[in-house]
């Protein structure tokens, strides 16, 4: 009877960051409006903001840090890392966490009419892509051991999906905040509002976007963890990951699973 298969699974696990916004760098720069334009009417004041405003300034910027290697938890305990019903044969022998944050930073420059009525502002945007991740590799696979560097190899490859991912998506995001942000007219109004106007579109559109680019690496997990992968790993190595595979599914029956 042929035993079920028995993938290596890598999770791709994100958690939903709070966008960090830090108060204006940039202080409102008071400046007079020019007499003759002030009797021109408001529109004076607008073409003065149009030419004298620098350009929306948009940066997104990634982070990330080579990941630390665990090898002190058993197949079993990654199992209940890995957070998700294991289906009949299934063993979890090496895992990928990750975990991704956001962070965002919003200042201004400015103009002030001279009678001090109205304000128009240019934002400045700074976003940041940061990505940590955590590789587990099951502790019946001993360092040194030809399992051990399959399984190792097996998980990097999941680390390097991620990692070229977030760089895809760092560069879809600064793409996509220039289209909607980068020709808009000077904001007519207080940093206060144009601060909270941001931040919402921030937390409404811009969030969900990043998120759901990023998930598209999804689709390279699931090819690198496939039933055809796993078939494939358990006959390398002379045979080492058949019986050690083999070995945990025994135990998993022992145990009446």
């Amino acid at each position: 009877m042929i035993a079920p298969p028995l993938p290596m699974h890598a999770v791709f696990q994100t958690f939903r960051s709070v966008v960090s916004c830090l108060v204006p760098l940039l202080g409102l720069a008071a400046l007079a409006a020019h007499a003759e334009g002030t009797q021109r009417g408001p529109d004076a004041f607008a073409a003065l903001c149009e030419t004298r405003l620098p350009p929306v300034e948009i940066r997104v910027l990634t982070e990330q840090e080579l990941p630390p290697l665990d090898l002190t938890r058993s197949a079993a305990e990654l199992a209940v890392l890995r957070k998700q019903p294991l289906k009949a044969g299934e063993v979890v022998v090496g895992l990928t966490q990750v975990r991704q944050r956001y962070d965002m930073r919003w200042s201004y420059q400015g103009l002030r009419e001279r009678n001090g009525a109205r304000s128009c502002i240019r934002s400045r945007i700074e976003v940041k892509l940061i990505l940590n991740q955590q590789v587990y590799v099951a502790t019946e696979f001993p360092a040194g051991t030809c399992g051990y560097d399959e399984v190792l190899a097996h998980e990097q490859r999941h680390v390097a999906a991620n990692l070229a991912q977030l760089e895809k998506t760092a560069r879809f995001v600064e793409d996509s905040l220039r289209e909607q942000e980068g020709g808009a007219a000077p904001w007519m109004g207080e940093p206060a509002a144009l601060r909270e106007a941001v931040l919402e579109r921030a937390r409404v559109s811009w969030m969900a976007q990043l998120e759901a680019n990023f998930h598209q690496v999804d689709r390279e997990h699931a090819i690198i963890d496939s039933v055809e992968e796993s078939q494939r790993y358990r006959q390398l190595c002379n045979g080492e990951m058949e019986r050690t595979l083999r070995g945990l599914m025994g135990k998993d029956a022992s145990k009446g699973r």
